[in-house]
């Protein structure tokens, strides 16, 4: 995990979406979703609900007051 990743994450927490996160820091909604994918996989767990990709699991919330 590096603190770009955290960046990711957290604007996409923030912004409730990925285009909107995307769009916020420059990138493609693309970039965006291999980010999150990657550090969803170093993690071990999901950090958006897989049915609602806009809505955080409760690592999700965990990991942004922490990243905060």
């Amino acid at each position: 995990m590096d603190i770009k990743q955290l960046e990711i994450f957290c604007e996409v927490y923030r912004h409730k979406g990925f285009s909107p996160a995307a769009k916020r820091l420059g990138l493609t909604q693309s970039a965006v979703s291999q980010r999150i994918k990657a550090l969803e996989d170093e993690l071990g767990s999901p950090l958006f609900d897989p049915e609602n990709r806009s809505s955080p699991t409760a690592a999700g919330d965990y990991l942004f007051e922490e990243a905060r």
